[in-house]
């Protein structure tokens, strides 16, 4: 019984830790001579277990992440390519952390998914896996919005939503 019990918590706990740990990527490619592709992946909310109510800090700590790669590689702006449900290349007119932020967190029934599917929400991400792909921009465009990276982070401060996540980014 004990031999049981040992190696259910074993389990119970290799489970519950899983991904804990995943540090946020961030892939940059160059994309022409005036702009920068990046590749953001966050695993889990930036270390939050999948079976957590903070499920929907993936999307959140992806935003964070690509503001703060645009600036640590010295451009000013950022715009979303994908997923395709806030691609300011397909149309979204978003270009403010509120906006994006409002439009793209899970209601807290849907951070509350059955644990292990992840909550499929309605910006083309998870609540556990935020992919995004942005391209980051010096001087803010003429034919789609952009997102000032700066106030995304001002913002995110103000309002208490800041993780200060360290970021591995890595060079295509």
């Amino acid at each position: 019984m004990l031999k049981t019990i040992t190696t259910i918590t074993a389990i119970t706990g290799a489970l519950l830790l899983s991904g804990c740990g995943a540090k946020p990527e961030a892939l940059i490619k160059n994309h022409d001579t005036n702009s920068l592709r990046a590749y953001i992946n966050i695993k889990n909310g930036a270390g939050v277990p999948s079976w957590s109510a903070n499920e929907s800090k993936a999307f959140r700590n992806a935003l964070e992440v690509a503001a703060a790669t645009t600036l640590e590689k010295k451009y000013k702006y950022f715009a979303f390519i994908e997923p395709k449900e806030i691609s300011n290349f397909d149309g979204s007119l978003l270009n403010t952390a509120e906006e994006i932020l409002k439009k793209c967190s899970p209601s807290s029934l849907l951070a509350l998914s059955i644990p292990g599917t992840g909550g499929l929400h309605k910006c083309g991400t998870y609540n556990t896996n935020a992919s995004l792909s942005i391209v980051m921009f010096n001087e803010e465009q003429k034919d789609f919005t952009v997102f000032n990276a700066q106030e995304v982070l001002d913002y995110m401060k103000e309002k208490d939503l800041y993780d200060g996540l360290e970021v591995d980014v890595k060079q295509l």
